[in-house]
């Protein structure tokens, strides 16, 4: 059915059915926007493709290909092509085509998905995607190892598969615990080609647990049709059953199975604590919005004198109480209170020598920018004032992409200045940082895919002699 073409230096004789290797084909366009393609871009948009399959399905494999020559035709058939890589379609996406694997860096994967489709035909599709997935497991996996992140170390949670970072797009995997992953999918794709992927990923972690998680939002962006009924609840009988799970020596009870809050963990912020923490020896901390109790946890780990958590959620102060029980610290040094922040601080007659303030996010879209920008102004002013008048440390973050992307990040820090101004405080800014390293990123999705901004002042000591 399919004929395999001969290849000349990486260039292709393409048929006219456009399925030179048994996969459908679509062409880009040759120009200087699509070379960012041919150099590892993974998310093409229509107005890059020349010509495409008519008959193409949302989710279907393709085969990317590109002019061999400039000034050449793209709509004649017989002009020679390069392969640029292998991906997923999606007609209703913004983003046409997800490449997941990079032609020009395999170049003998063509061979090869050649020999699959003439021995199994349109059988081979499952096959191929197959192969990549488990090429682009087995090298997160690699990645994550030279990080020092293992089930054996200190730390045995982590993201092992961090979307356009590990080149699957709109797909995340975290490892929990040392012994589940749990799985994000927010791409049609990795919904189409669901039992694929965990077939794959079981392969690579043979001894884990699989949960499978969903973002309907993105899915509906994505052009899913997401209803009432389309859902990821877990059905197992060990739903409420805690995995605990270590991080930098500290343990946590995380509930990967029950539903919400993504994959249960929050592992990007994992550096951040720990860097924090060494410098809170001997010091008062507040944790403000304390989720699972991270900052608070290792704050009080390096030496802290005292650690206050507050967050809205009950479930949160119920979980923190029970993660600082398990790490067997004392109550009198580490507590947790059920409140919204606002009301906390503007009650507070308390001072504190480190204040932490990692709110969820509060800018969504960049349409919502402005609004938010006076949310994060009011709280981080409030933050600060609750610093001794001697001088402190201020934690701030904005896990908010528009936020953080805004004027390369200027936005986020010139607004905490201003409210430090409002506050009556002078500020220095310290260290900015993003995500632990496993929360990889591709070069060309940078800044695109930099979400998370933890910015570290010192808030210099009220009527201090500064001339």
């Amino acid at each position: 059915m399919v004929a395999s073409n001969a290849a000349v230096d990486g260039k292709s004789k393409p048929s006219s059915t456009g399925r030179k290797s048994g996969l459908p084909t679509v062409l880009l366009k040759r120009n200087r926007q699509t070379k960012s393609f041919r150099d590892g871009s993974q998310l093409i948009f229509s107005g890059s493709i020349a010509r495409e399959p008519k008959s193409l399905r949302l989710g279907d494999l393709v085969q990317i290909e590109v002019p061999a020559e400039k000034k050449k035709d793209s709509n004649n058939a017989n002009v020679p092509t390069i392969v640029v890589g292998w991906g997923l379609y999606n007609p209703e996406s913004l983003y046409r085509v997800r490449i997941v694997l990079h032609g020009l860096l395999n170049k003998k994967m063509k061979k090869e998905f050649s020999a699959l489709v003439a021995e199994h035909g349109e059988e081979a599709e499952s096959m191929i995607l197959k192969r990549i997935l488990s090429k682009n497991f087995q090298r997160s996996l690699q990645t994550r190892r030279a990080l020092g992140l293992s089930s054996e170390s200190s730390t045995d949670t982590f993201r092992l598969v961090n979307g356009e970072g590990d080149s699957l797009s709109g797909l995340a995997v975290d490892v929990v615990g040392g012994n589940v992953a749990v799985i994000m999918s927010s791409a049609a794709w990795c919904e189409i080609h669901k039992a694929t992927i965990l077939e794959s990923l079981q392969q690579i972690l043979p001894e884990h647990e699989l949960i499978w998680k969903t973002t309907p939002s993105r899915l509906k962006q994505d052009g899913m049709i997401v209803d009432d009924k389309f859902s990821d609840e877990y059905t197992g009988d060990n739903i409420d059953e805690p995995v605990i799970c270590t991080e930098n020596g500290i343990k946590y009870q995380t509930f990967p199975r029950q539903k919400g809050q993504k994959t249960s963990v929050y592992c990007d912020q994992r550096d951040n604590r720990l860097n924090l923490a060494q410098l809170c020896s001997g010091k008062r901390v507040l944790d403000l919005c304390c989720y699972h109790g991270g900052f608070s946890l290792n704050a009080v780990k390096q030496g802290a004198k005292l650690a206050i958590g507050v967050d809205s959620s009950g479930d949160a102060v119920e979980t923190c109480r029970a993660n600082a029980s398990l790490n067997n610290f004392d109550d009198d040094t580490i507590s947790y209170v059920k409140s919204d922040i606002a009301d906390y601080m503007k009650t507070c007659d308390e001072k504190f020598d480190v204040v932490v303030l990692d709110p969820p996010k509060l800018a969504p879209s960049v349409k919502a920018l402005q609004r938010a920008s006076r949310k994060y102004h009011s709280l981080n002013r409030d933050a600060i004032k609750l610093i001794g008048d001697e001088g402190g440390l201020l934690m701030t973050c904005t896990c908010s992409a528009a936020m953080t992307q805004k004027d390369g990040g200027k936005f986020f820090l010139e607004m905490v200045q201003q409210a430090s101004l409002s506050a009556q405080r002078e500020v220095t800014l310290l260290r900015v940082s993003g995500a632990a390293p496993c929360h990889t990123q591709s070069p060309f999705s940078f800044p695109a895919g930099n979400y998370l901004t933890a910015a570290l002042f010192m808030v210099h000591p009220i009527n201090s002699d500064t001339n």
